[in-house]
């Protein structure tokens, strides 16, 4: 009986026909049958199906958002934007994502192990896989490259003042080489826009945390002390110092303008100066150069550290430097006090690589997968030039997990990758993490042991020997202190030889002038030989007036030549006597003389006279009388 409702639902009642044939007026006055639907049973479930597939389908896509480590960002979304962007869109395209608000942008979904951990500047850190300057040059995205699980972040370049950097196109994709190169030139939005993220980012922080901040909040607030500038535990925060092509090549005042606006936010200043797009800042890496720069900007930092320590100073230096550049830098980081030494930057090398790509040939620096044999060797040049108090960053090449061990064991104490990402996508730094984790685990080793571990069978920390600097100390300082005697004795001989000059040419008025009074005078009676040998020696340096005082200085000024007072050394006549002293005939002048090597001189013929004996008895003039009495000298 309970089916008869239902099976009536299904037939027309018996009446129906003659409702059918009633009067209008009936019919108005009775209802119209209404027929069941034969698919309505089977309708709701098929709604709920297609509806529930379309909301599984949803989620599941969000998940594979959401989590970097899906396959969905590495092998569909990374192929399409290198398919419908060009290199330099794409890249901005990546920015603005991870600029996005937490709930809109992609995350890592994993667990950093324990073996991961690694410390840098006495900071430990959650994993030693870090981001370069480069990717985020205004700030923009900070929060959401910590998100995808770097345990270091360096933003910029920034530079002091806005610039466009180098004209479009200035950035290509080498696929076929796993690499690309970049002319960008420091393209920045200058410190006032870094500033302004830096700052909104720590308001942010300080209305999630009140009770870190003082209340009110000052209107240019500080993180609090104590706290990592990054504002996350087992995380660090770096800018990147850049300088703009309109400032002087000798001036360091963007750098340490950088350090002053900048690093009160950051946990790490980094100065830039291995760049190969801005002209000349390469020849910032020179030891004095570099020296006296990195001197200034740690000065700087000292003056806005207010006790806290912070920021670290760090210098980014190239790959392209030969083993004595490389121990230049490793002079001027010693002895500036700078913390640390990142290595290294794009390389201007080409041929060497064995590139396939057709934009290998385009100018700029070349970062990538042909740039880790390089960067990895600049590495170990360096790490045994510097103790191991300093840490070095690997950067350069980077793409596995194998990369980075490879780096850790030349000694780096944190990696940092940059194209790579542009390549894999969000998911770098986890599938390298965990390419790491799958290698530490299976050695039972960890991150922190892997450190310098090519030095082990050295005996020494890093290479660092202690005895070898000391002994090259020693041999620079005795290098410096030959030129400076070297530099002495020249200036010392430049002197001479002005005071030779000067003295011949007064001489040389002097002869002359006595050679025009004697003409003047009237023959007088005959002397003998030896009296007018000592004539003549007498009137070669006669008329005092003429001769001056810096030929007497001269003349006065040779210790080792002066005669015992009351001689005289007669000038020995020669039939070229009458001719100017220091350009006769076979006699050098006082500049060859002085400049010539000494040589043993027969004094036979010199004639030595004791002026008192022979002027007894006879009038002297005045000039021989001031030599009888000492007042005067003649060699």
């Amino acid at each position: 009986m309970s089916r008869l409702p239902f099976a009536s639902l299904r037939r027309p009642l018996p009446f129906s026909a003659q409702l059918l044939r009633a009067p209008a007026s009936v019919s108005r006055s009775v209802p119209a049958l209404r027929y069941a639907s034969t698919t309505s049973s089977t309708s709701p479930p098929r709604r709920y199906l297609s509806t529930t597939l379309l909301l599984g389908s949803g989620v599941l896509l969000l998940a594979y958002y959401y989590d970097s480590r899906s396959l969905l960002h590495e092998h569909v979304v990374m192929p399409l934007v290198r398919f419908a962007l060009d290199p330099e869109e794409g890249h901005k395209l990546a920015v603005r994502v991870l600029g996005w608000d937490k709930w809109a942008r992609p995350r890592d979904m994993g667990v950093d192990g324990q073996e991961l951990q690694a410390e840098l500047f006495g900071h430990k850190l959650n994993n030693p896989v870090g981001i370069a300057a480069g990717f985020d040059k205004d700030a923009d995205a900070i929060d959401g490259l910590f998100d995808l699980g770097f345990g270091y972040v360096e933003i910029g370049s920034v530079t002091p003042e806005p610039q466009p950097g180098n004209p479009k196109p200035r950035f290509f994709r080498l696929e076929e080489d796993d690499a690309a190169i970049n002319r960008y030139g420091f393209n920045s939005l200058g410190h006032g826009h870094a500033l302004g993220r830096l700052r909104a980012r720590l308001v942010a922080f300080s209305q999630a945390h009140p009770s870190l901040f003082p209340s009110p909040l000052p209107p240019n607030p500080l993180p609090p002390s104590g706290l990592p500038r990054s504002l996350r535990p087992g995380q660090l925060l770096a800018v990147n110092l850049g300088k703009n092509k309109s400032s002087a090549a000798d001036s360091n005042d963007d750098y340490i303008r950088g350090v002053r606006t900048l690093g009160p936010y950051a946990d790490v200043v980094v100065i830039n100066v291995s760049s190969p797009n801005t002209p000349g800042l390469r020849a910032l890496q020179g030891r004095q150069v570099l020296e006296r720069l990195l001197t200034e900007v740690v000065e700087e930092r000292d003056r806005i550290a207010a006790g806290t320590g912070l920021p670290k100073i760090a210098v980014k230096v190239a790959s392209d430097l030969s083993e004595d550049e490389l121990a230049d830098v490793a002079s001027a980081v010693r002895s500036s006090g700078v913390e640390g030494v990142i290595v290294s930057n794009t390389t201007v090398r080409r041929k060497e690589l064995g590139l396939t790509s057709d934009n290998q040939d385009q100018v700029g620096g070349l970062s990538g997968k042909p740039l880790f044999p390089y960067a990895l060797q600049a590495l170990k040049t360096l790490r045994p030039l510097l103790p191991p108090s300093i840490p070095l960053i690997g950067c350069g090449g980077i793409s596995t997990g194998s990369d980075a061990l490879a780096m850790a064991q030349a000694g780096a104490s944190i990696v940092q990758v940059y194209t790579t990402f542009g390549f894999r996508g969000v998911g770098t730094p986890r599938l390298i993490k965990d390419e790491i984790t799958q290698s530490l685990v299976g050695s039972s080793s960890n991150w922190r042991s892997e450190i310098g571990k090519d030095w082990s069978s050295t005996g020494l920390t890093m290479g660092w020997d202690e005895n070898r600097l000391k002994q090259e100390s020693e041999a620079v300082k005795k290098e410096a202190e030959g030129l400076g005697e070297l530099l002495r004795h020249l200036t010392e001989k430049e002197d001479v030889a002005r005071l030779v000059q000067e003295a011949e040419k007064a001489l040389g008025q002097a002869k002359a002038s006595t050679s025009s009074k004697e003409s003047e005078k009237e023959p007088q009676q005959e002397k003998g030989a030896e009296s007018a040998s000592r004539d003549n020696a007498i009137g070669a340096v006669d008329a005092p007036e003429q001769v001056g005082d810096v030929a007497r200085g001269l003349v006065e000024a040779a210790p080792s030549s002066q005669p015992t007072e009351g001689t005289l050394i007669e000038h020995t006549t020669s039939e070229h006597e009458n001719e100017t002293p220091g350009v006769g005939v076979g006699a050098p002048s006082i500049g060859e003389a002085m400049a010539s090597e000494p040589v043993a001189i027969d004094l036979g013929p010199v004639v030595v006279i004791d002026v008192e004996a022979e002027t007894a008895g006879e009038s002297e003039n005045e000039w021989a009388r001031s030599v009888h009495s000492g007042q005067r000298r003649l060699v």
